[in-house]
């Protein structure tokens, strides 16, 4: 009986905690239509641990410090699936916060029928990056709208994330 009484407070508290950290959250999602997204930024191939990738961050985070209306957009092409795995990312801001001079690479989005979710919660409850895309094409589907290629997150804060499905424009 003991047992039981301890496994009923220990679930109960789990999922109090889950609550709090916004593990119950709905993942919230709209459509825009507006021009094209320009983002400029790094892109990195290479191994998670390579001190490049970090850098990359560094940079992105610096810029967004002295412009604290931007966001960080990171472009997944290819997730690892081990620390030793190859990965494709593209880490960058909006164009209009970055000096066009200094040698960014550029990713150019469609703002048409783009569908944004957007997860509220502690990042250790969010839901994974797979089963947002799942859900986004599912969304798309419903609303009789193209289905994204390209999957674009949009780092608002600790605790918000926004994930943008469209069409890659190039």
């Amino acid at each position: 009986m003991i047992y039981f009484v301890s496994f009923l407070i220990l679930a109960g508290s789990g999922l109090y905690v889950f609550n709090q950290l916004g593990g119950f959250n709905e993942v919230l999602f709209e459509i825009v239509n507006q021009e094209n997204f320009e983002l400029s930024g790094r892109f990195f191939k290479g191994i998670p641990q390579d001190e490049k990738l970090g850098i990359a961050f560094k940079e992105m985070e610096e810029i967004k410090k002295a412009n604290p209306a931007a966001a960080l957009h990171t472009i997944y092409y290819s997730e690892p699936a081990g620390k030793l795995d190859t990965m494709e990312v593209f880490v960058g801001l909006e164009s209009k916060w970055m000096d066009q001079d200094a040698g960014y690479d550029q990713v150019t989005y469609s703002g048409e029928n783009a569908i944004i979710a957007t997860i509220k919660a502690h990042r250790f409850v969010m839901p994974g990056p797979l089963k947002i895309k799942n859900k986004i094409i599912s969304f798309a589907k419903v609303n009789s709208l193209p289905e994204p290629d390209i999957f674009i997150d949009q780092i608002i804060g600790p605790d918000e994330v926004k994930v943008i499905g469209t069409k890659l424009v190039k």
